[in-house]
């Protein structure tokens, strides 16, 4: 998948993500969350910038809580 530097990526996309990851390895959502941090953002939190990375933390604290 590609993703563009310019764009914001939503709470939904990360939602998705995340149960993308959480299918396809051990359900730990604290697991998913450093796979995606290492994999997805290159070890960098603003990589795709500071909203993206937000939305990212929203949907990760939304997972958590169910």
């Amino acid at each position: 998948m590609t993703v563009n530097h310019s764009s914001v990526l939503s709470v939904e996309y990360f939602d998705a993500y995340f149960k993308l990851v959480l299918a396809s390895r051990e359900p730990v959502v604290e697991e998913a969350k450093e796979f995606i941090e290492t994999n997805f953002f290159k070890g960098k939190a603003c990589y795709y910038g500071e909203q993206t990375h937000l939305n990212f933390m929203t949907a990760f604290n939304k997972l958590k809580d169910q």
